[in-house]
């Protein structure tokens, strides 16, 4: 069965999720941040690319001074080549790390020295492509899954029409033209579908739930 996939991330007033060179910012209030934290216990997988991983170094778990829960996430990393930093905090928790790689790439190099369980799946492609990542990931029996990051997954993730919802906070900063966008290139322009506001706090959050 398909996951539901809900793809969030917070981002300035000018749409730019990062500073200059991918340099991560809390663009989050509290507000936005006790939301992540419990969309994250509700979760049953985080999915990020490896250069989420490798730039920001994220604990991705529940922080129980935003939302307190029990529950520790399992996580999935997208890395074609392999090279996620093998030391990164997010393989500090007992969980599931499943890293998706592309097709040939050896996937034997984590020892028992980490806390998570990491598991290394292998496109049938030359290209990793989310088709594969989502039907894996529903075979593996997950049934929701968020998503965090960073542009080019979240640009994939839309452009092939493998997600459910979105939801963008908009933090009142202006980064300026050389800010990472929320976005990559896109084929032609999409219509996402119906779009719900609210305030939160300093900011706005806006859902997108896909057009039928």
């Amino acid at each position: 069965m398909r996951p539901r996939v809900v793809i969030n991330f917070a981002c300035s007033l000018d749409g730019k999720i990062a500073l200059k060179g991918g340099k991560a910012f809390r663009f989050s209030n509290l507000e936005d941040l006790t939301r992540v934290h419990r969309m994250r216990s509700e979760s049953d997988i985080i999915l990020v690319g490896k250069n989420t991983i490798n730039l920001d170094d994220p604990k991705l778990v529940v922080n129980e001074k935003y939302y307190k829960s029990d529950r520790i996430p399992d996580v999935a990393i997208l890395d074609s080549n392999l090279t996620v930093n093998r030391n990164a905090r997010v393989f500090s928790y007992p969980r599931r790390v499943v890293i998706f790689c592309r097709r040939g790439v050896e996937g034997d190099i984590f020892d028992q020295s980490v806390a998570s369980r990491v598991e290394v799946k292998n496109s049938p492609d030359k290209v990793l492509r989310s088709d594969f990542v989502v039907q894996e990931l529903g075979n593996m029996g997950y049934k929701s899954v968020m998503i965090e990051g960073g542009k080019s997954v979240i640009t994939s993730f839309i452009t092939d029409n493998n997600w459910d919802e979105i939801s963008i906070f908009y933090s009142p900063i202006l980064v300026g033209d050389e800010g990472i966008p929320m976005f990559g290139t896109l084929r032609e322009p999409m219509r996402l579908g119906h779009v719900e506001t609210e305030e939160l706090g300093d900011g706005i959050l806006m859902k997108i739930k896909k057009a039928l």
